[in-house]
């Protein structure tokens, strides 16, 4: 039996599912997270494919895909979740301590994070 190409995987996988993250491709593939970059690279540099980094998630895409479309709110609050947690944000702190440890440690998101929850 011949072996497929992981290109023509990825590409595949693609058309099918969306937009899906590196490591979903890796695992589906049963190659490392390395690899499916290389290839990704590879496709990146035909122009069939690109990424985008949604948190600490990078997904691949056709180039003609509608990222918007099919990238799921979980997936983004999850990832911005667990970005607060890296700088030191818990789920049980009030909103004024979190946004003291953001505005000390990362500004920029507690900037973020009061135009969120501003009074409209």
């Amino acid at each position: 039996m011949e072996k497929k190409d992981p290109r023509d995987a990825i590409l595949e996988i693609l058309r099918r599912e969306g937009p899906v993250p590196i490591y979903k491709l890796a695992k589906e593939l049963g190659l490392s997270y390395g690899a499916v970059q290389w290839y990704v690279f590879s496709l990146e540099r035909e122009g069939l494919v690109e990424t985008i980094k949604v948190g600490k998630r990078r997904y691949v895409a056709l180039k003609t895909s509608d990222w918007l479309g099919n990238i799921r709110v979980a997936d983004v609050l999850e990832d911005f979740i667990l970005t607060l947690a890296a700088f030191g944000v818990k789920s049980d702190m009030t909103l004024r301590d979190a946004l003291a440890v953001l505005e000390k440690k990362a500004p920029h998101i507690a900037v973020l994070l009061k135009k969120m929850v501003e009074k409209g």
